[in-house]
């Protein structure tokens, strides 16, 4: 039975109690418990091997468990606590390693969403493991795509604190007979963004071919639910379908246009029917992709290496007919998924050598207050968005910065407008109207400064002539 298979999986587990650090210090680490209403789904788990990845994985017996007649109860999670002034990261170890909680302490508000109840449902790998739990946060999908073997398994965890911030690892197995993964969580103390670096490990003397995703539930804002105006912003003209409930669009496999497609702004929300899932085609072309909801002004954008990282994938559940809510909740809350990884599609696999490593680093940034998400690097997001007949521009950069704000006319790149000397905090937004240009975000170029370094810059030519030299390839156009 499961109670059985955890208890010989916890011994996996780092579990000692951080007494954290005083306040004021620029990190703290601590552990906490955390009740959530649960589905009594544990003693109705039994244990299955997969003889493709020698990986051993949680069962659930449907027919017992509906006819216990199931309904919920609190259970208490052990939590571990990872914030500086600006963030509070939350892991739930026993829940798959996953970070739980993303919490911009300015607001109060949560970035990912987080199931008030954890209740299984008949979604994940279809040809064998047929369950998941939707408990929320940012999930480790490996060795197959569809969530994966081990969101509901311990993981295994160590913390480590310096000046330069915390670092959370975390592990589904040490075994060396078998592909497996350590996540890595850097929290610097003076940035109101995070790292998160999965490395891949392939221990064993032979080739392994497998898949590997992490897959951000979100629900950016204080209601822990999504709406209409929530946007993918996903930089790419066409995507490729993984699944739709709408046979008026593509079919798996095939492209469709993005954002647009047959006159329809699928990027946003309000305007799909049922679910959709998409890749982008045939990959990604840039470094960064995002959610934001410009109904309520939050949302995350992930910047990461494209040449490794070459998976993105959004998926939501629809709007006008949607997907029901109470296979995965009793509240009626709702979310969309944000995934990535070393892969371009779920079609495709990832083969390491014997002894073979794959890792890479990305930057997460929580965004408050932007009038849209139209670009985003590690150190600044950028939005451009229509205000009426004016524009509205706004940054949100990462840490403390002193800026500048500089907009162009694309055509003819003379400078239209600029504002100096922004003191923000991390994580701080900041927006401004600018009248009587007569143009809308399509025609103009915007880009952020402190002092001669570039932090981020719309569209793929820029036009100043002394910082230009400043800025990386990236930013440099004809």
């Amino acid at each position: 039975m499961m109670r059985a298979f955890l208890a010989a999986i916890t011994v996996i587990l780092v579990v000692s109690l951080f007494p954290g650090v005083a306040p004021g210090e620029p990190v703290q680490v601590y552990n906490t418990l955390l009740p959530i209403d649960t589905y009594p789904y544990v003693d109705y788990v039994h244990t299955r091997h997969s003889d493709q990845y020698n990986i051993d994985y949680p069962w659930l017996d449907w027919s017992a468990y509906d006819a216990s007649g199931p309904t919920p109860s609190s259970v208490k999670y052990t939590a571990l606590v990872v914030e500086n002034d600006w963030l509070r990261l939350t892991f739930l170890p026993e829940l798959g390693g996953r970070l739980y909680g993303v919490t911009v302490k300015a607001t109060g508000e949560e970035l990912l969403y987080q199931n008030p109840v954890i209740k299984p449902n008949h979604w994940g790998p279809p040809a064998d493991q047929q369950w998941w739990l939707a408990a929320g946060g940012i999930e480790w999908c490996l060795p197959v795509d569809e969530h994966g073997y081990e969101w509901g398994l311990p993981w295994g965890y160590d913390v480590s604190t310096a000046p330069e911030g915390a670092t959370v690892e975390l592990w589904d197995t040490t075994a060396t007979d078998r592909v497996r993964a350590r996540i890595t969580v850097f929290l610097p103390p003076d940035r109101a963004s995070f790292q998160i670096t999965p490395r891949l490990e392939n221990p064993t003397g032979a080739p392994v071919t497998f898949k590997f995703w992490h897959n951000a539930m979100l629900a950016p804002g204080a209601a822990n639910t999504v709406g209409a105006e929530l946007r993918f912003v996903v930089p790419i003209d066409q995507v490729t379908v993984h699944s739709r409930g709408d046979d008026y669009l593509p079919d798996a496999g095939q492209a469709m246009d993005w954002p647009v497609y047959n006159g329809v702004d699928y990027s946003r929300l309000g305007n799909w029917n049922k679910w959709l899932g998409f890749f982008a085609r045939p990959q990604a072309a840039e470094g960064w992709a995002g959610v934001y909801a410009n109904g309520v002004r939050r949302g995350v954008a992930r910047v990461f290496p494209p040449e490794i990282a070459t998976g993105v994938k959004g998926f939501g559940f629809g709007w006008t007919d949607p997907i029901d809510w109470h296979i995965w909740t009793d509240d009626g809350s709702t979310y969309v998924e944000l995934h990535g990884g070393p892969s371009p599609t779920f079609w495709d696999s990832l083969t390491l050598p014997a002894g073979g490593v794959l890792e890479w680093t990305e930057t997460w940034l929580p965004l408050r207050d932007l009038p849209a998400l139209s670009t985003s690097t590690e150190e600044a997001a950028l939005g451009l968005a229509a205000a009426g007949g004016d524009l509205e521009v706004g940054v949100v950069p990462a840490a403390q910065r002193s800026l500048d704000l500089k907009l162009w006319r694309r055509s003819d790149c003379e400078l239209l407008w600029q504002e100096t000397d922004l003191a923000l905090a991390p994580g701080e937004g900041h927006t401004q109207v600018v009248s009587g240009l007569g143009l809308g975000p399509e025609d103009v170029v915007l880009a952020a400064f402190d002092g001669a370094e570039a932090l981020a810059a719309t569209g793929n030519r820029l036009c100043w002539a002394t910082e230009r030299a400043y800025l990386p390839a990236l930013f440099r156009g004809d």
